[in-house]
């Protein structure tokens, strides 16, 4: 297993451009391939921005479920004019910003009914269903990886280019690969705080789950997936399993019923040359407004994609203060 020599490599899309698109974007700014892991994980980050959000001003709701988008119209056309919350509360405003996935935001909470017949369409057929499914682990002690000193950085299980291949082959047919392709990080190394002394916890995108699996997925199939995933880190890291204490493995399926992305996608919407740059995730709604006035996007659908760096968000703020 050549860990550096493969930290490039990403996730397997359905086309060779498609392949170079998700190289780029996962190493842009950061050719090294590092994965940063803050002092108190992403729950610190969450926590920083929180605080200057209400520092600048800002009331931030938990548990505030938002049924559907109000909607006025005028001799000048529809505009979005704030929410209405599950418990039928009204939240008026002059702009809403959704970081919610595309489909869900227009068809979800908009309702079609307030598109254009061809926008709808557009947003209908976006690709969204995920490929990663998460496995976290609690160790009984830091596993010993053949091969590496220190296993404090992201590490790729996939001992040849063709692992990609044969793994999101199986996925393109709804089955789940025999010898999955993992990213895998202890975040509890470089922040002590994540896990009691002496344990530790393990982190891994698993590659190639598909989100409709043939059959459908059950209890079963999520801990027929789990036991590979283990067999698979148990070659490269002997003895690992005897360390877990405890584990939670979720599908892409699960991802979209307990976090509410459609298709469990992490991205909202495929890495792909239609949905990227000036057409992410579809045209009339790539520049962050979208077709229905006083409504913005700003989540990971939008460009330049998921991951925690705030871009989405800020050019959309640059948008709406034109």
């Amino acid at each position: 297993l050549t860990w550096d020599g493969l930290a490039g490599a990403r996730l397997a899309p359905r086309s060779p451009n498609a392949a170079v698109l998700q190289l780029l974007f996962r190493l842009q700014g950061n050719p090294s391939g590092n994965h940063s892991i803050p002092r108190g994980g992403t729950t610190a980050v969450v926590s920083a921005l929180r605080d200057a959000a209400i520092d600048a001003g800002a009331e931030i709701r938990c548990d505030a479920k938002v049924e559907t988008l109000m909607v006025d119209s005028s001799k000048d056309g529809l505009q979005a004019t704030g929410v209405v919350l599950a418990g039928g509360e009204q939240l008026k405003a002059q702009h809403v910003v959704s970081s919610v996935d595309p489909r869900r935001t227009f068809h979800g909470l908009a309702g079609v009914e307030h598109l254009e017949i061809g926008f709808s369409n557009r947003i209908r057929r976006l690709r969204c269903d995920g490929y990663v499914a998460k496995m976290h682990l609690a160790l009984d002690g830091l596993p010993s990886f053949t091969g590496v000193d220190n296993p404090h950085g992201r590490m790729i299980i996939a001992p040849q280019l063709d692992s990609y291949e044969f793994a999101f082959d199986s996925a393109k047919y709804g089955e789940c690969p025999d010898k999955p392709v993992m990213e895998v990080v202890l975040p509890s190394i470089n922040d002590p705080a994540a896990a009691p002394p002496g344990k530790h916890v393990l982190s891994a995108s698993v590659m190639y789950v598909p989100y409709s699996l043939k059959g459908g997925w059950s209890d079963e199939a999520r801990d027929a997936m789990l036991e590979k995933s283990l067999d698979r880190l148990e070659r490269y890291a002997p003895g690992i399993r005897k360390q877990v204490i405890a584990s939670e493995f979720l599908t892409p399926a699960d991802i979209e019923a307990q976090y509410r992305v459609t298709g469990g996608h992490w991205h909202h919407t495929e890495f792909a040359m239609d949905q990227l740059l000036m057409m992410r995730p579809t045209y009339e709604a790539a520049q962050y407004k979208t077709p229905l006035p006083g409504l913005y996007l700003c989540g990971a659908g939008t460009h330049p994609g998921g991951g925690i760096s705030g871009a989405c968000g800020r050019n959309a703020a640059k948008e709406i203060l034109r």
